[in-house]
C-alpha cells in the first residue's frame, strides 16, 4: 500500500489541495483585513434608505465580531481538515479500508460472473452485483467517517457557542441529535439506492455505465424534488399555511400577475433552530411550494416580502433553472465520462497504493476508480468557483431587476435586502476579490447600486 508520489494523479491531487488551502486562507485574510478597516463604514448608497437605521454603531460592531468569530473558528478547522485529507492519502487509508471490507465480508474464494480476481492471496467475487454494491457502499461510508468525526466538535462549537453568542441559535442538544438521526437515516437510504444502482450498472454495463448513470441521477434528483416538500421537509420542521391578511394578499397578487402556479404558501417554524431569515421555493411541477421562514415575517413589511418573493419568481420566469440545467447536464455527462476513463486506468489505482491484483483488473473495480477520480478532481475544483459564481451573481442581478419591475418600486427590495443583511449579520463591504471568488450572490452594495441604476 505504497503511494506513488511521482504519479501525475497524486501530484495533481496534492498540489491542487495545497493550493486550494493557501488560496482560501489568502482570501479569508484579505476579507478579515478589509473588515477590520471598513467594518464601521456604511456606504452612502445604503445609508440613504430609512431601513439603514438598523446599522447603528452597535450593529456594525456586532457584524464585525460575528464574522471574525466565524473566521477564527474556521482557521484551525481548515488546517486539521487539510492534515487529515493528505494523511488519508499518504498513509494508504483508501486501499487499507478496501482490503478490510473484503476481509470482513469474506469476499475470498468466491467466483463472480466475470471470473475470479486475486486479492492478497485470495479471490474476490468481483463480477457480482452484490459484492460490488457492498464494497462500494461501505467504502463510501468508511471513507467519509474520519471527516465527519473531525467536523463534529467544530459544528458543536459553531452552533452552541458562536451562533448562541450572537443570538441566532435556538438549537438544543436533543433537537440536534434528533436531526442527526433523521439526516443519517435519509442519507443512508439515498446512499443505498445510488450505490446499488451504480453497482448494477458497473457490472451489467462495464463500458457504458457512465451514459446510464447520469440520466439516472437526474431522474432521482427530480423525484426527490417532488417528494421533499411533503415527506422529507416535514420531518424537520412544521409547515403551516400562510394566514389570511395583507401579506398573503400582496403575495397572491404578484403570483397572479406572473401566472405562477404553486402548491401553496407556507410558513416554516425556522425559529425553533435559528434566528436567520430566508424564503425559498421547493418542489417540482405542481408540488412547488413557497416557503417563508417565520423569522422573515417578523422582519419585513408586506411590500418587502412581496419584493423578496418577486425575486424568487424572477428565477422561474427568466428560466434561470432551465439555463443552468442546459449547462449542467452536458457538463455532468463530460465529468462522468472522464471519471469512467480514469476508472479504467490501472495507473490511477497504483498511484494511490492499491495492490497489483486490483489495478490489473480495473474493469471489476470501477467503483474504486470513480472515488479516486473524484479525489483527483477535488484537488482542482476550486479553480471553477469563480466561473460558477459569476453566472450565479448574474442571475441574481436579473432576478432583482425582475422583482423591481413586478412590484413597480425597487425601494421595497432594497429595504428588504438591507434588513436581511442586518438580521443575518452579513458584512457590508467585502473585498471585490473575495466576492468574485466566493460569493454566489452579489454583495448588498452591488445589488442596491444595480437596482438604482435605471439603465
Amino acid at each position: 500500500m505504497v503511494v506513488d508520489f511521482s504519479s501525475i494523479f497524486v501530484i495533481v491531487y496534492v498540489v491542487g489541495t495545497l493550493l486550494t488551502f493557501l488560496l482560501n486562507h489568502f482570501l479569508e485574510f484579505v476579507d478579515f483585513k478589509a473588515r477590520s478597516k471598513n467594518g464601521g463604514v456604511i456606504p452612502k448608497e445604503i445609508s440613504q434608505f430609512p431601513a439603514a437605521e438598523v446599522f447603528d454603531s452597535q450593529k456594525l460592531e456586532k457584524i464585525v465580531a460575528y464574522e471574525n468569530e466565524k473566521y477564527f473558528s474556521w482557521i484551525p478547522q481548515s488546517i486539521l481538515e487539510l492534515a487529515l485529507e493528505l494523511s488519508l492519502v499518504i498513509f494508504g487509508f483508501y486501499p487499507f479500508v478496501f482490503q478490510k471490507i473484503c476481509d470482513f465480508f469474506g469476499f475470498f474464494g468466491g467466483v463472480g460472473s466475470v471470473g475470479e480476481v486475486a486479492v492478497s492471496g485470495g479471490t474476490f467475487a468481483a463480477g457480482g452485483v452484490w459484492s460490488s454494491f457492498v464494497c462500494f457502499f461501505f467504502f463510501m461510508i468508511l471513507l467519509s467517517l474520519p471527516k465527519v468525526l473531525l467536523s463534529i466538535p467544530f459544528n458543536l462549537y459553531d452552533e452552541f457557542v458562536i451562533e448562541k453568542k450572537f443570538g441566532f441559535s435556538n438549537m438544543t442538544v436533543k433537537l440536534m441529535i434528533l436531526d442527526a438521526i433523521k439526516s443519517l437515516i435519509i442519507g443512508l437510504v439515498l446512499a443505498t439506492i445510488i450505490t446499488f444502482l451504480s453497482s448494477l450498472f458497473f457490472v451489467k454495463f462495464p463500458n457504458t455505465w457512465w451514459a446510464i448513470l447520469v440520466p439516472t441521477l437526474i431522474g432521482l434528483t427530480l423525484l426527490i424534488q417532488v417528494i421533499y416538500p411533503k415527506f422529507i421537509a416535514p420531518l424537520f420542521n412544521k409547515f403551516t399555511p400562510l394566514e389570511e391578511g395583507e401579506v398573503k394578499d400582496k403575495i397572491t397578487a404578484i403570483l397572479k400577475k406572473t401566472g405562477f402556479e404553486n402548491g401553496g404558501l407556507f410558513v416554516m417554524d425556522a425559529s425553533k433552530r435559528s434566528g436567520h431569515s430566508n424564503a425559498y421555493f421547493s418542489g417540482f411541477g405542481k408540488s412547488k411550494r413557497i416557503v417563508l421562514y417565520d423569522t422573515l415575517l417578523k422582519s419585513l413589511t408586506p411590500d418587502e416580502l412581496a419584493a423578496v418573493l418577486g425575486h424568487e419568481l424572477g428565477h422561474f420566469k427568466l428560466r434561470h433553472i432551465l439555463k443552468r440545467l442546459i449547462v449542467a447536464i452536458p457538463l455532468e455527462f463530460a465529468v462522468i465520462f472522464l471519471a469512467y476513463k480514469l476508472a479504467n486506468l490501472g495507473e490511477l489505482y497504483k498511484a494511490f497504493g492499491f495492490s497489483e491484483q486490483v489495478y490489473k483488473n480495473v474493469t471489476s473495480f470501477q467503483f474504486i476508480g470513480l472515488i479516486l477520480a473524484n479525489l483527483v478532481y477535488s484537488g482542482i475544483t476550486e479553480i471553477l468557483s469563480p466561473i460558477k459564481n459569476y453566472f450565479s451573481r448574474k442571475h441574481e442581478f436579473e432576478a432583482d431587476k425582475f422583482s423591481a419591475k413586478l412590484v413597480e418600486n425597487e425601494d421595497f427590495l432594497c429595504s428588504a435586502l438591507i434588513k436581511l443583511n442586518s438580521d443575518n449579520l452579513s458584512e457590508l463591504l467585502p473585498p471585490k476579490i473575495y466576492v468574485f471568488w466566493n460569493f454566489s450572490h452579489p454583495s448588498l452594495l452591488e445589488r442596491i447600486e444595480a437596482l438604482k441604476n435605471k439603465n
